[in-house]
């Protein structure tokens, strides 16, 4: 995959537009693809990656059978074109029929296998982006406040000082 960025998910993109009106698709949302990446027992960037690649070898799947149906009817208009009496032109044309429809479901094969490598690697850069994105919220993300116990340990340590120094100049 050449791409510097993995393909995502649209709703995990933030939109912005530009000061013409016109849309720019900006970057991913931190929080979004975290969560996204949690979804569904932590298999949803397992699922788009399937996902794509079955795209991409469903596109492939018909480019090979379109190619075959085209290269089957050349076979069939060149035999029909042939005269009766050239029998051997015919098999030479079968022959040659046959090698391009191996040639081309080879050439298929290596597609769909190139597309699977593509999927782990579209896997592990989507994995990559979400661990800098854990990264990110962990130093963008202020600490969590204590819930002020201190702050009310310190004023009941000021009132009950208080309530002793009101008592011991009422006792002198």
């Amino acid at each position: 995959m050449n791409t510097s960025e993995p393909i995502l998910p649209k709703h995990l993109y933030i939109e912005s537009t530009a000061p013409d009106g016109t849309a720019i698709n900006g970057t991913f949302a931190p929080d979004k693809l975290i969560a996204w990446a949690e979804a569904g027992d932590d298999d949803a960037i397992d699922n788009w990656c399937k996902h794509i690649c079955d795209e991409k070898i469903a596109a492939i799947n018909a480019w090979e059978d379109d190619r075959i149906l085209e290269l089957e009817d050349e076979w069939v208009s060149s035999e029909n074109d042939v005269e009766e009496e050239d029998d051997d032109g015919d098999d030479e044309e079968e022959r040659r029929y046959h090698l391009t429809c191996e040639a081309v479901s080879r050439d298929a094969e290596k597609k769909r296998e190139i597309a699977r490598e593509q999927m782990a690697e579209h896997k592990g850069a989507i994995e990559k982006l979400v661990q800098q994105a854990r990264t990110f919220n962990d130093a963008h993300t202020p600490p969590r406040e204590e819930k002020h116990l201190a702050g009310y340990l310190a004023v009941a340590i000021s009132a009950v000082l208080a309530i002793a120094v009101v008592a011991y100049v009422l006792i002198t």
